[in-house]
């Protein structure tokens, strides 16, 4: 399961062992199923839910690889302090087309107080019948983010979002804020300056700061990007050390007075990355640096990486994860036309610089 496109077909949630319910609980828009796995003895009821945003997959590979670890009878101190309810696909159409949106174009994670679409009214119905202690809300991020004093990607992000547009605190808050925290000190370990802070401006129409609103202690795991792991292989196996350490801690139980220190002091996501960069082209009389990201294009099954021209001026506060300085001599051919924003990147060029 290396490849980025994950739908319902590739779950097999029928080989898990007897320990597990199997339950639908809802449809999308174009009738595929909504399941939920449930597991676990305990008191402490975890609702997580990945692929709300159907191509973000890298997350539902580290929760399926979280449920494979269960069933091999991993981690039976978890299962003996919790309930976990885990939605590994909550957009499915969405994942069979490889888009943001469901199938009628709408972001599910904004319409969490609306509640229009059929896959939001089957998270919030189902969030209401068992009321969960703990929302893990998984998510995959884009490869653009690092922070302000680091040369490296995000390679993973966290936060507790707001229940206000104060950004107040309360024992919720500050308990999804503590977990962050040791996921934070546990990962610096192992993959130092890659874990980061994602924005906390609050937004009741995303079901973070809606489930926070609610009373359920909630947090946001987003899988980021290590260089040159674009199918976000390395991504997938931090992502899984992440709900394990979160999933041990909440099975610990977490002591109303904690003191949370550490958690402002993550720094903070900040768009500072292209995919690649061109420097110093000579076009007629002018010196341009081009921008270019890849959009990820779904054909027979499989996702590939196209370049297209993101942006193009001077690009001294940005990286790229390449970054290719010309001239090289035929690029006499070139033109204004060569680089025109929106478009992909030449075809003669990509051959080139072999991307």
């Amino acid at each position: 399961m290396s490849s980025k496109y994950l739908t319902n077909d590739d779950l097999h949630l029928n080989r898990l062992n007897s320990k597990f319910k199997i339950s639908k609980i809802g449809c999308s828009v174009n009738n595929e199923d909504i399941n939920v796995v449930k597991v676990g003895n305990g008191n402490i009821k975890v609702l997580a839910w990945s692929q709300m945003h159907g191509n973000e997959s890298t997350s539902t590979k580290s929760l399926l690889d979280f449920i494979n670890a269960l069933n091999n009878d991993e981690f039976k101190n978890i299962l003996d302090a919790c309930t976990l309810h885990l939605i590994p696909i909550l957009n499915p159409d969405g994942a069979r087309i490889y888009t943001r949106e469901n199938y009628n174009k709408v972001d599910l994670n904004r319409d969490a107080k609306i509640n229009s679409q059929p896959e939001s009214r089957v998270l919030n119905d189902y969030f209401l019948k068992i009321k969960p202690d703990y929302c893990f809300n998984l998510h995959d991020q884009r490869t653009i983010y690092g922070s302000d004093n680091d040369v490296n990607p995000s390679g993973l992000s966290f936060l507790s979002p707001s229940y206000d547009s104060k950004g107040s605190i309360n024992n919720n808050r500050r308990e999804s804020m503590f977990i962050i925290e040791q996921i934070y000190i546990e990962l610096s370990n192992v993959i130092k300056d890659r874990v980061r802070l994602y924005n906390d401006d609050y937004n009741e129409n995303c079901f973070g700061d809606h489930f926070q609103n609610k009373g359920s202690s909630t947090i946001l795991f987003e899988s980021g990007f290590f260089e040159n792991d674009y199918n976000r292989e390395i991504t997938r196996k931090y992502m899984f050390h992440s709900l394990v350490i979160a999933l041990e801690i909440i099975s610990e139980e977490i002591n109303d007075k904690i003191k949370v220190d550490i958690y402002k002091l993550i720094p903070k996501n900040k768009v500072k990355f292209y995919d690649i960069i061109l420097k110093k082209i000579k076009i007629n009389d002018s010196i341009i640096n081009v921008g270019i990201n890849y959009k990820e294009i779904l054909k027979d099954n499989s996702i590939s990486f196209v370049p297209y021209i993101e942006s193009i001026g001077d690009l001294d506060n940005f990286i790229g994860h390449k970054e290719f300085e010309f001239p090289f001599n035929y690029l006499k051919t070139l033109n204004s036309n060569t680089f025109i924003i929106g478009n992909k990147l030449n075809k003669s060029l990509i051959k080139l610089l072999k991307i």
